[in-house]
């Protein structure tokens, strides 16, 4: 039985750069608060700030997950918190990260950096504009002189994040958080950072637009797209 819903935001709840749907949202939300359905959270790769407004936005009561995983925000509270294993010396490397990303960044107008992150660099914009040639640059240099780190990406973004900080340690400790088993547990990703998440929940989903990889390694693969998919993983287990 599954007793909490997690979802992805970027190419779940939303497309980025685009208008979010108020219309499949308020669908989403009169489902999150009927009676008898599993509590619903957010892990999501976006920082603190983003992912709190949208708590917000769909009346969440549950802990939710920012920056993949690596912190935790209370909306009962008002508290935010990091994972116990980000460290000082994670920290450092984090900023060491951060420094060679913006000198990257700086050779790519139209490319920036996400400056509101705390545990990963981060950085934004669009294939047009270089962002692949840029993540081929950052990942090379991550992989001589950061091994305990990994580089993600989607189309618009790049994220290195420390090896102990996927979303599959983040719904971990977000499932001990709240008391329940993994199995009880299910996720809907798009992207292949969301992957150690989806391989580790009782019942994994992703949208038609998620990438090929990820749809291969989920339990239900919808022909919807984003967030027309959530309602219908979470119909599928409510």
């Amino acid at each position: 039985m599954t007793k909490l819903f997690v979802s992805d935001i970027d190419g779940c709840l939303a497309m980025p750069y685009e208008p979010f749907r108020t219309d499949r949202i308020h669908a989403l939300m009169e489902r999150i608060h009927a009676p008898d359905t599993p509590a619903f959270s957010l892990c999501s790769g976006r920082a603190y700030a983003y992912v709190e407004a949208m708590t917000q936005l769909l009346g969440l009561s549950v802990p939710t997950l920012f920056e993949s995983g690596a912190g935790m925000f209370d909306v009962t509270t008002g508290q935010s918190t990091f994972h116990p294993s980000f460290t000082d010396d994670l920290r450092r490397d984090v900023k060491d990260i951060q420094a060679f990303m913006e000198e990257v960044i700086a050779r790519y107008p139209g490319l920036s950096m996400d400056y509101a992150k705390l545990t990963q660099g981060a950085a934004a914009g669009r294939q047009e504009y270089g962002l692949y040639d840029a993540l081929e640059e950052i990942r090379a240099f991550v992989d001589a002189e950061f091994q305990h780190f990994n580089t993600f990406h989607t189309h618009i973004s790049i994220d290195v994040v420390p090896t102990g900080l996927t979303k599959a340690e983040g719904i971990t400790w977000l499932a001990e958080h709240m008391g329940l088993s993994l199995e009880e547990i299910a996720f809907i990703g798009d992207t292949n950072g969301d992957v150690p998440a989806l391989d580790i929940v009782g019942h994994s989903f992703a949208p038609a637009n998620g990438q090929d990889a990820v749809k291969a390694r989920v339990d239900h693969a919808s022909a919807l797209n984003d967030i027309d998919a959530v309602i219908e993983a979470f119909d599928r287990v409510s």
